[in-house]
């Protein structure tokens, strides 16, 4: 899909232009970035599966795109992060706040590209998404260094962060080009499945791959006080759960690092993906009904690379 994409990118150059020039600079600095643009491409797939493929499809994947750039730019504040795709954040090189207006001004122009696709039922769903966006946020703030948080919040929790912007990609693109009720509800399902993989995968990341690989310094999330899959599972063994309770925002690397290293050898690496698998199957699962298009075998394609991804 590279010629979409790159069409999806010129796009979102001329969209994140302002009167400003210190949040030109930095939206441009996100952009370019880059990333895997997954979400416009779920987008334009699950388009596939209606009638119409015109301007509308662009505008609202690149919505997408900008929303998701918002919320990485947010929590690299909330996480004082100063490294993102191995490049410094927008924090790290301007400042907080002009971090967190660069985050808000993307917010706008998304709210502005939503509302050039006048459909109503578009609307609802991104406002949707954007609201439950900001809770997960929020949830993840109030979740730092609570290592005795449930399981259910923090599934709750990577559902409103991640899965339910890949959610939202799948059904706003089935429903823009037309698709049935029905497509839409199996595309939905399928985005909110695979959404929750990829974020379980990026979890895993943080413990096994390498530091120019993933970007960032590996253990970043347990560093910030982020109770992820693979902690979970290792926190079951009383005393790895009583060394995790000591870490707080004062715990230097070396206590983090031990603990990053129990977790490669203890199984719970191999656990998560595991659990990974089962909900990549039941994503792919959830595509067997709809009809057997081009389209359908590259999601399922998607569905399985994100599975397997090494970084």
């Amino acid at each position: 899909m590279n010629r979409e994409i790159e069409q999806i990118d010129r796009f979102l150059s001329t969209r994140v232009h302002t009167d400003h020039p210190v949040i030109e600079a930095a939206s441009k600095q996100l952009l370019d970035a880059g990333g895997k643009r997954i979400r416009p491409a779920f987008v334009l797939l699950s388009a596939g599966f209606g009638q119409a493929k015109d301007i509308r499809l662009t505008k609202v994947a690149a919505s997408l795109e900008l929303i998701h750039m918002a919320s990485l730019v947010h929590d690299d504040v909330i996480d004082d992060a100063t490294l993102r795709r191995g490049k410094p954040t927008v924090m790290e090189r301007y400042d907080e706040q002009v971090a967190m207006y660069t985050g808000n001004t993307l917010f706008g122009e998304a709210i502005r590209l939503v509302s050039e696709v006048d459909s109503p039922r578009v609307m609802e769903i991104m406002a949707d998404t954007m609201e439950l966006i900001c809770i997960g946020e929020i949830n993840q703030i109030q979740d730092q260094y609570d290592w005795s948080q449930s399981p259910k919040r923090y599934l709750d929790r990577i559902a409103r962060k991640t899965a339910l912007l890949i959610e939202t990609s799948c059904a706003a693109g089935a429903v823009v080009s037309g698709a049935s009720p029905e497509v839409v509800k199996q595309l939905r399902l399928f985005g909110y499945d695979i959404g929750m993989a990829f974020q379980m995968t990026d979890d895993l990341l943080d413990f096994t791959a390498k530091s120019f690989q993933l970007g960032k310094p590996v253990g970043e999330d347990l560093k910030h006080g982020h109770k992820t899959l693979p902690l979970f599972y290792s926190a079951e063994d009383p005393e790895f759960f009583g060394r995790l309770q000591q870490v707080n925002q004062s715990s230097d690397y070396a206590t983090t690092h031990t603990l990053v290293r129990e977790v490669q050898r203890n199984g719970t690496l191999e656990r998560s993906q595991r659990t990974i698998d089962r909900y990549v199957n039941r994503a792919i699962q959830r595509l067997d009904g709809l009809p057997d298009l081009p389209d359908k075998r590259s999601l399922i394609e998607i569905a399985e690379y994100i599975g397997k991804r090494k970084w």
